[in-house]
């Protein structure tokens, strides 16, 4: 029998295998999120450390961390039979090909799951499948634009590239929830699906209360106001108010010292109010003002830069920020926390990236394959 501890060091989602065969960031940000939870995730990499997921260091680490990797050419003819005897012991298989192309070489989910019926399949691409637009290229600012959301991000200006993907791991977040909720069916029907995730149509159900507003013959958005803006403070960094609804703007203004300004919230002159904030939140740096402010309960809070989470209090408290095994490499944590009393456990892979195609062999070998049939696909530059 295992003892208690034992069990709580098993991480939930342990007992599964999945094979990501994605290259890009929409798939390895499912796959992570799997790895996290302790899923045993074998990356499969084309040969010849082509994958562009470890054109760049950050990338590397962010991406790769704790998981298995193997090579393998799916354009070489091996490559289906390599598949079909890898898909056998898989619970998942995660690939992010332009629709209908690995049908078309006989490695889709139509063949693979005939050889494993309780595969669940997670094609995360664009636009999905059955969209005109399935093979546009397309990155997280085209997806972006075509959502509804970029406009909305924007208001009035002419938006400017994010400097961060933001379709693409939201999409990958709702691929994920697909990805669980067809193992829950399996585990009650003893089948698999095939789950069909668009990055755009994940983008445009985040504004799904604009878009609403949009059909009622409204405008979308919340408008502008000076209540739920950034204003720019003395020492050049920029502070977050939210308080545009009677109660947090009553708290700012009492916090202010301001009585006169709790009449102003709906003031018909929203410019004229915000250049008055503007000039007052100018006069004194945004660590006073946060520390004045947020405790008071007026819904105010800094504007970081990404390393500024390294040493907040809230990051520090929560373990926001891990550190790799056996390296300097720092990442962020998995944002779930669970349990039932105490702290909460957090599940993160913490792994190194390791080589390409340093688990080649093993995955053949667990895979059935000889070693003989191992040097026969190397020779023939399958693997």
């Amino acid at each position: 029998m295992r003892s208690m501890t034992a069990d709580a060091d098993v991480k939930p989602l342990s007992h599964l295998r999945v094979l990501d065969l994605s290259r890009l960031q929409p798939g390895a940000f499912v796959s992570s999120l799997l790895a996290d939870f302790g899923a045993d995730v074998l990356r499969v990499e084309a040969p010849g450390g082509a994958d562009p997921l470890r054109f760049e260091d950050a990338m590397n680490v962010a991406y790769n961390r704790g998981k298995r990797s193997m090579t393998l050419d799916l354009r070489n003819e091996r490559a289906a039979d390599v598949l079909r005897r890898l898909v056998r012991t898989a619970d998942v298989l995660i690939e992010s090909a332009r629709p209908g192309s690995m049908e078309q070489r006989g490695i889709g989910y139509p063949q693979l799951a005939e050889e494993n019926p309780r595969l669940v399949w997670c094609s995360i691409t664009g636009f999905g499948e059955g969209s005109p637009y399935a093979d546009r290229p397309a990155h997280d600012v085209t997806l972006l634009g075509h959502s509804g959301l970029l406009a909305l991000m924007a208001g009035d200006t002419v938006p400017a590239a994010p400097q961060f993907i933001i379709a693409v791991p939201f999409g990958a977040l709702m691929a994920t929830v697909g990805v669980l909720v067809a193992l829950a069916q399996h585990e009650r029907t003893g089948r698999g699906t095939h789950v069909d995730a668009s990055v755009v149509d994940a983008a445009s159900w985040m504004i799904g209360e604009h878009v609403t507003r949009v059909a009622q013959g409204r405008a979308p958005g919340w408008g502008d106001s000076a209540s739920r803006r950034t204003y720019r403070c003395a020492d050049g960094r920029l502070i977050t108010l939210a308080a545009a609804e009677p109660r947090t703007w009553n708290a700012f203004c009492d916090a202010l010292g301001r009585e006169d300004l709790k009449e102003r919230l709906f003031d018909p002159d929203q410019d004229a109010l915000t250049a008055e904030l503007a000039d007052l939140f100018a006069t004194r740096p945004s660590g006073e003002w946060v520390a004045l402010l947020a405790p008071a309960g007026a819904c105010v809070g800094p504007v970081y830069e990404p390393g500024d989470l390294f040493d907040d209090e809230h990051v520090l408290a929560r373990s926001g920020v891990l550190g790799i095994d056996g390296s300097d490499e720092r990442v962020v944590a998995n944002p779930l926390r669970f349990g039932t009393d105490g702290p909460k456990r957090a599940y993160t892979a913490t792994g190194p990236p390791v080589a390409a195609g340093k688990h080649t062999e093993d995955a053949l070998l667990e895979a059935g394959f000889t070693p003989a049939e191992i040097d026969d696909l190397r020779a023939s530059g399958a693997v």
